[in-house]
């Protein structure tokens, strides 16, 4: 799935979540002085590192500095990333929770018909149980180069039973003027599943709104708004 903000516009492509706006990003090194010649050590484009509170991936431009993307994950709520800035630093593209859509935490996965279950539009723990969160690669030393981490958790029944064990693999590059983010997400069926056919479900993009804003949506076929849906 792929999101990219440029502006005021939204586009939704098929293969990759890219938030996008429009500044320049420069380049950091910093060198220390030897007694025979000088050495440069690049400083990492991009962190990514596990809260001491271990509920929390962290990924920063620069150690100390606000961060870009915040991953969530709680031992008894669904994993989602929030807040997620804009590339210029200039606002969120992320909104956790409105008072309209309680459901809606930031950039998330749910089925909203698993079994008969709807984890969409509840995050809550008795639908969810973390495994795990890891780094797996902490640090981006190029444009080319990403950072990396991952979350695993139990969707569970009614009973409190897991049915689906899924993970998310994230990969985040720092373009300067954009980010580029992939998923890749797993499923383990604990039990048989059946994805239930529904209107909307899957990936999901809560974006900030209120009335009156000036924006618009637009998807791979340059359909806008209403009929992009």
């Amino acid at each position: 799935i792929s999101a990219c903000l440029v502006g005021s516009e939204m586009c939704i492509r098929d293969s990759l979540l890219s938030i996008c706006t429009f500044i320049l990003a420069g380049f950091f090194a910093t060198t220390f002085p030897t007694c025979a010649s000088s050495q440069q050590e690049s400083v990492p484009l991009l962190t990514a590192r596990l809260a001491m509170d271990g509920n929390h991936v962290i990924v920063e431009r620069a150690p100390g500095t606000k961060p870009i993307v915040v991953q969530v994950a709680l031992p008894d709520h669904r994993p989602f990333l929030h807040p997620v800035a804009a590339p210029d630093g200039k606002g969120l593209v992320t909104q956790y929770a409105p008072d309209h859509h309680k459901h809606q935490t930031g950039i998330f996965y749910g089925f909203t018909n698993l079994n008969g279950r709807d984890y969409f539009h509840h995050p809550e723990g008795s639908y969810w149980q973390r495994v795990s969160v890891n780094v797996i690669k902490p640090t981006a030393l190029q444009p080319n180069e990403a950072v990396q981490w991952q979350t695993v958790y139990n969707l569970l029944d009614e009973k409190g039973e897991t049915i689906l064990q899924e993970s998310q693999l994230w990969t985040l590059r720092d373009l300067g003027d954009q980010y580029v983010m992939d998923l890749d997400w797993y499923g383990d069926a604990k039990v048989d599943v059946k994805i239930g056919k529904y209107d909307y479900g899957g990936l999901f993009v809560r974006m900030p709104w209120q009335e009156g804003s000036d924006a618009r949506l637009v998807n791979s076929a340059r359909e806008t708004n209403g009929r992009a849906e």
